[in-house]
């Protein structure tokens, strides 16, 4: 058997691992368009804060892709799909596969900006982005991120790091920063954090265009003001990357579409995983969901029984600015629905939790600033527990669920 996966990112990687460990004599081929082996894209933030060199980046040595039997053809982007032949077209060769796996990923968003392209404006996805940034911010006095959301705060807090002499300002055209992730109340505790650190953050601020001649020098934003900047990063989001399956007549919405077996086109064997892969109206972009998708999609390839995949409670513990925040499920419900909503804040404004409560019962929690009840919470949101007896204690921060 043949299986050929389009994309090294986690999904892809982890698809090829996990056939290699269900199945011995599987023929696994993986397609790059990157020159490097694979990388887990967090770690670039790491790499630019000069916490790691370039070596650490690599996820297995050179010889585990030997020893495991996974070809990866590096620097050769995938072409063509061509589902009834159940073959591809890359580097100027046709291969065929038995089952083709695409985890071609997602490629950053770039808004409406003017005087792009220009030097040094870079969007942060891949090692060749982080080492263009690297390079650039040596020579640069002011740099500006445009996004405030976990990719733009974090690269952000790199580049203070590394340079800490650098001048660093956050653009957000929303009210307040990680809407996804934070309220109101909380984004107000994390900004005051990001300022302490000597970082700026411009909240209803949009760029309107890049000024320089060659290379970037200011930001122009709608209301007029103009930004220094020698150093532009812009972290405004991703589009999942669907052209080849457009290009192969598969169904494409914002992804990919993809049943509960991952599978696009179950006639000709075609799987999709990870940010490129669109189930039920909805992409992954996270590391859990691309790992689910791609456990699930190596049983189903290989025949063997697999449990559905089926969405999870939305769940993310992050790092942000050094601090911890997990966000579970409904943390901004609607008014005048029956929500209630229990908050608690320590003295000095480093901790910061909210409760959202339905019927009773606990469906939605941010945690900012502590880890130490995240799994209780999640468990007490899945299985639907009442918590009505608990509303009082809630209210004091020093309270937490884990010792239940």
């Amino acid at each position: 058997m043949k299986v050929v996966i389009i994309g090294n990112n986690i999904a892809g990687m982890t698809t090829a691992k996990m056939i290699r460990d269900l199945r011995s004599d599987v023929e696994i081929s993986i397609f790059s368009e990157e020159r490097y082996h694979y990388y887990p894209r967090p770690m670039l933030i790491e790499y630019i804060a000069n916490r790691i060199d370039e070596k650490k980046l690599f996820f297995y040595p050179d010889d585990w892709y030997l020893k495991k039997r996974i070809r990866v053809h590096l620097s050769t982007p995938v072409e063509k799909i061509d589902p009834e032949q159940r073959s591809i077209f890359a580097g100027g060769k046709w291969f065929d596969y038995d089952a083709l796996v695409l985890a071609t990923g997602a490629a950053p968003f770039l808004p409406p900006i003017n005087g792009l392209p220009k030097e040094n404006v870079f969007a942060l996805r891949t090692l060749d982005d982080a080492k263009g940034i690297k390079t650039a911010m040596l020579k640069a006095q002011a740099a500006v991120i445009i996004g405030g959301g976990l990719l733009g705060l974090e690269t952000a807090r790199a580049l203070n790091q590394a340079r800490p002499n650098i001048s660093v300002t956050i653009l957000e055209r929303g009210e307040y920063l990680l809407p996804n992730q934070l309220d109101r109340e909380g984004a107000g505790i994390l900004r005051a954090l990001i300022e302490e650190m000597g970082i700026g953050v411009l909240t209803e601020a949009q760029a309107e265009e890049i000024l320089g001649d060659e290379k970037v020098e200011k930001i122009r934003l709608k209301d007029g003001r103009e930004l220094d900047a020698q150093l532009v990063i812009i972290s405004a989001g991703i589009r999942s990357n669907v052209q080849l399956a457009k290009d192969a007549n598969l169904k494409v919405n914002r992804g990919a579409v993809v049943d509960e077996s991952m599978c696009c086109d179950m006639e000709n064997m075609i799987f999709a995983v990870g940010d490129v892969a669109e189930y039920e109206g909805r992409t992954g972009g996270s590391i859990p969901s691309a790992l689910d998708q791609s456990k699930i999609a190596a049983r189903k390839i290989l025949g063997m029984d697999s449990p559905d995949y089926h969405w999870t409670v939305p769940s993310n513990t992050l790092q942000v600015m050094g601090c911890n925040l997990t966000s579970i499920g409904i943390i901004n419900p609607p008014p005048d629905e029956g929500y209630e909503e229990i908050r608690a804040k320590s003295d000095d404004g480093r901790i910061y939790k909210k409760y959202v409560l339905k019927d009773g019962k606990l469906v939605g929690a941010i945690i900012f600033g502590s880890r130490k009840e995240i799994g209780q919470i999640a468990k007490l949101i899945a299985e639907g527990k009442g918590v009505s007896g608990l509303k009082a204690e809630m209210k004091h921060i020093e309270f937490d669920f884990s010792g239940l």
